[in-house]
């Protein structure tokens, strides 16, 4: 019955993956688990291949390992509010380059462990975010809000009391409605705030996030790959190609 529950599980992670990047199959992937001999695989993946999967513990956390063919992948999950985020390095042994494209990861959200085990469809299955599209959501986030910010201080009025002079020499008190300047000076100050912050937050995704899209023979590359946080998901299966295999991670998570 486990081995079953596997099949089911891997059979709709992948049909999600498909479903999600466009592709139409996937005969080779391994799903990893804390044994050396990894967990579940398909049929594509040959017993002589060489395959290996590891954990290792860090001051930040655990990170999981998966060494396939000369091709080393190390992951990490991070916990963010707006983000699930991904540290990834793969390191490439072997003595020819090749192409990924971390734009088609992708991660299926269910909202419980035991749908999951019984094969119910996720709650959303998807590609990872694009740091690309972040960036650009941070810019329009804060030009959106600094125009509702400077509108709202435009349509703030105070009142001005000022002496003016009658035709027969007497003053006389008068109350005028007029901007509030004080209203306008807080809300640009506010508005230079947001953009200086902004412009911090674009610059870390840009340094920090897997951008590259192949590695050279016996290179490296590390970075950050995103993906939407669901609060009613309490278990993410996360699908990472490369070359021609899937590895497959399975995140159990609180909200």
């Amino acid at each position: 019955m486990a081995v079953m529950q596997q099949v089911l599980c891997l059979g709709l992670i992948i049909a999600c993956y498909c479903a999600a990047s466009g592709q139409t199959a996937v005969r080779r992937a391994v799903v990893w688990s804390g044994e050396t001999a990894c967990g579940y695989k398909t049929k594509g993946i040959a017993p002589d291949e060489s395959l290996a999967c590891g954990s290792i513990e860090t001051p930040r956390g655990y990170v999981s390992t998966i060494s396939h063919n000369g091709v080393n992948l190390a992951v990490a999950f991070l916990n963010d509010d707006d983000y699930m985020i991904v540290a990834t390095q793969i390191k490439n042994t072997t003595d020819a380059p090749f192409g990924f494209d971390t734009d088609l990861w992708g991660a299926a959200h269910f909202r419980t462990k035991d749908d999951y085990y019984k094969a119910q469809k996720p709650l959303l299955a998807e590609t990872s975010i694009p740091s690309r599209d972040i960036v650009r959501g941070i810019k329009s986030g804060v030009v959106l809000d600094n125009s509702i910010d400077n509108f709202m201080a435009g349509v703030a009025k105070t009142m001005d009391v000022r002496m003016v002079r009658r035709p027969d020499g007497t003053l006389i008190r008068r109350e005028t409605i007029i901007d509030d300047a004080d209203a306008k000076r807080e809300a640009g100050s506010r508005s230079e705030i947001r953009s200086e912050h902004a412009i911090g937050a674009q610059e870390r995704i840009r340094k920090t996030a897997m951008t590259q899209k192949w590695l050279p023979a016996s290179g490296s590359v590390k970075g950050l790959v995103y993906f939407r946080r669901l609060k009613d998901a309490d278990f993410v299966v996360f699908s990472f190609k490369l070359l021609d295999t899937t590895y497959i991670f399975r995140l159990p998570r609180s909200t």
